[in-house]
């Protein structure tokens, strides 16, 4: 029984990590796909989601071009 203890809450906190790393998007703000929650950076107002490692990479650069649309907190 102990040995099943200390995996289960190294997973309760991972899992609590990534929901706390939730992006603040729902669309890419380079292309306006569908953003993918695996490509994401963080910013000064929180994780951005991205559609593809290319536009990660675009906002990078430059992401004052961007602007970031934040997903509604009705949902």
């Amino acid at each position: 029984m102990k040995s099943l203890f200390a995996p289960l809450i190294a997973s309760l906190a991972m899992a609590t990590t990534v929901l706390a790393a939730w992006p603040i998007n729902d669309i890419c703000p380079v292309d306006a796909k569908a953003a993918r929650p695996i490509y994401r950076m963080k910013t000064a107002d929180g994780p951005v989601a991205f559609c593809c490692m290319d536009c990660l990479t675009a906002f990078e650069k430059s992401p004052g071009k961007y602007p970031v649309k934040k997903k509604d907190a009705a949902k």
